[in-house]
């Protein structure tokens, strides 16, 4: 298959050549015509006639490449005698020959061809590049080789063409020298870095990984100085997903260089999106310990707190530890650099953990209150602090004032996202207090332009409300679920428990059967009760899989088999049943995510 690619290539190339000067000559366009369409007794007679007006390298090859193929072996080499005494510098002809040769059974003289012409007839860079890239393009990789290896020899450089040996030793999996030669383009010209480093990256697989690392390693210790070759180990481990080893070297080139930090706060970063929360913040402590004077030292401090929130949300329910552990090291920072309005997303973010996970609710109110009233703030900055004020002011149950304070937000930013955000929880405090129509009005005043999140809650609350208040439905029901959703958000889990029991017992066959269900998944899940949740969620799937909480219900499954249970194989057979069953589901990009690190997983294991 290669061989045959390599072909077409070749084929490709010199095609490309005849076309182009068949641009100006009727009869050469005509004979390519010819010769595509195989039709070779034609195209050989106009390549003979036009060969005989103008020897070119490219009719004289067609000429033999007709030849060839009509069988006439005797009559090519015939031909390329002539050509090669006529034509004495086009290098090409006599490795054309000796190609010719070894078809026709003659190897010890097409050897002997080959040899001689490689040693004692190239003379110049372009030669050597013009023979060995005819070479590579027909499969000869080691006389290819051997070409740019008596090109070296010739224009006495330790470093010329090797590009093209690299490219030769990959096609051969000789991965160890392939990484020494691109690394010698970078010897050569050390502006080559970007592509080299990308030629050496492009090697790495699971067989080629211990050879180019051997190489990589052998050319840092032999020059330790050298931040390029360094930087290329670096990004190799990274690539190769040995992080720890990446670490080390980050480590050592921004001690060895002096660097300000920047690359092991960009490592940092990627471990991050790896979800390597631990070695993220390793690298994060690094800066914090080591660089006080760099522009990183305050954001390292920042995206740390940031990691350890992260972390809490990788599994459900919420880890309270990691979010303890986020919201102590958020006030590290404020006890060092004090609570400014220049850190408005830390303390906004710490307070949000303190509210809706650690019901610390005055602490909270106290810190975004605190800052809100500095005339510094940014006003978008000023909008998120309220909106969670009125957050707060919602489940304290001061519903007045949680209102005025989602108003100011409207009323000052009507036509902007966070505008749209205080509409929505308007409308969500007018259906928790049982006013459909004013949260419907609501509701629908977000504009088609607002975050798919926005817009997507609003038109899932406005369809619940459609749905059950018809002409004929009574609202009861939908008020006492609206109730009970308000007392989960309030963190008052019994008391709704008993409401949503009671709704169940009184209207059985109600179309907020499902919805109640999925609460007290929601309220098992909040409590981590998990063997619960299940089994409300297992209800959900049996009853209601085609429903609106069918994609949350088969997704949270999978997710506490993967992340609590640890069964990594009911987790990836519950993701590939997800895909198969809701394909267009928001959930459908994170769990492709997963289901590719599982296999990850499960082939190192």
């Amino acid at each position: 298959m290669i061989q045959k690619l390599i072909f077409l290539l070749l084929f490709s190339l010199l095609a490309v050549s005849t076309s182009t000067f068949a641009q100006v000559d009727p009869e050469a366009a005509l004979a390519e015509r010819y010769f595509l369409d195989e039709e070779y007794e034609s195209a050989l007679e106009l390549y003979q006639k036009l060969h005989r007006k103008s020897p070119t390298e490219v009719f004289t090859l067609r000429v033999v490449a007709c030849q060839e193929r009509l069988g006439q072996f005797e009559a090519a080499e015939k031909f390329l005698d002539k050509a090669i005494r006529k034509q004495s510098n086009m290098v090409i002809l006599p490795i054309v020959k000796a190609d010719l040769l070894e078809k026709t059974g003659k190897i010890k003289e097409a050897d002997k061809l080959y040899s001689e012409t490689i040693t004692k007839k190239l003379r110049i860079e372009g030669d050597f590049i013009r023979v060995g890239s005819y070479l590579y393009q027909t499969g000869k990789l080691e006389l290819s080789r051997e070409a740019y290896m008596q090109g070296r020899k010739r224009m006495k450089s330790d470093f010329i063409f090797a590009n093209e040996i690299a490219n030769i030793f990959a096609q051969l999996g000789s991965w160890e020298n392939a990484t020494y030669e691109y690394l010698n383009e970078y010897y050569a010209n050390p502006t080559n870095l970007d592509k080299v480093k990308l030629d050496v990256l492009n090697l790495v697989n699971p067989t080629s990984e211990p050879l180019v690392e051997k190489a990589l390693l052998n050319a840092v210790d032999k020059q330790q100085s050298d931040i390029g070759l360094r930087s290329v180990l670096f990004e190799f481990y990274v690539l190769a997903e040995n992080f720890m080893e990446a670490f080390i070297q980050v480590k050592s080139i921004d001690r060895l260089f002096k660097e300000d930090g920047h690359r092991v706060f960009t490592f940092a970063e990627t471990m991050r999106n790896n979800e390597n929360y631990a070695l993220s913040n390793d690298a994060y402590d690094y800066i914090i310990e080591r660089k006080k004077k760099s522009p990183y030292f305050f954001r390292a401090h920042i995206e740390k707190a940031v990691n350890n929130e992260l972390k809490a949300f990788q599994q459900i329910p919420v880890d309270l530890v990691a979010v303890r552990t986020a919201v102590d090291t958020y006030e590290k920072l404020f006890n060092e650099f004090g609570r400014e309005v220049n850190y408005f997303d830390a303390i906004y973010r710490q307070a949000r953990l303190r509210v809706f996970y650690l019901d610390e609710m005055e602490r909270a109110l106290g810190d975004l209150e605190l800052i809100s009233v500095k005339r510094t703030l940014p006003k978008d900055e000023w909008a998120k602090a309220k909106l969670l004020m009125g957050d707060i002011q919602l489940i304290q149950k001061d519903y007045s004032k949680a209102k005025l304070t989602y108003t100011e937000v409207k009323e000052q930013f009507q036509d902007r996202q966070i505008g749209a955000l205080a509409k929505y929880k308007l409308g969500e405090l007018a259906y928790f207090k049982g006013d459909f129509s004013l949260s419907q009005a609501m509701l629908g005043a977000i504009k088609d332009n607002t975050s798919n999140d926005i817009s997507n809650d609003a038109i899932k609350l406005n369809l619940l409300i459609i749905d059950n208040t018809g002409l004929d439905t009574t609202t009861v029901p939908l008020e006492i679920f609206a109730e009970a959703q308000l007392l989960v958000y309030q963190r008052d889990y019994d008391a709704a428990l008993v409401l949503l029991d009671t709704l169940a017992f009184n209207y059985p066959a109600h179309g907020l059967a499902d919805e109640i269900l999925w609460e007290k998944a929601t309220i098992a899940l909040k409590r981590n009760e998990i063997e619960k949740a299940l089994e409300y969620i297992e209800r959900v799937l049996a009853n209601f899989k085609e429903d609106i909480y069918g994609d949350d219900a088969l997704y949270t499954k999978a997710r506490l088999y993967d992340y609590n249970m640890k069964n990594h194989e009911m987790a990836q057979k519950f993701y590939l049943e997800f895909l198969s069953t809701y394909p267009g589901s928001l959930y459908s990009v994170e769990v492709r995510k997963r289901i590719r690190e599982l296999r990850k997983m499960n082939n190192n294991g």
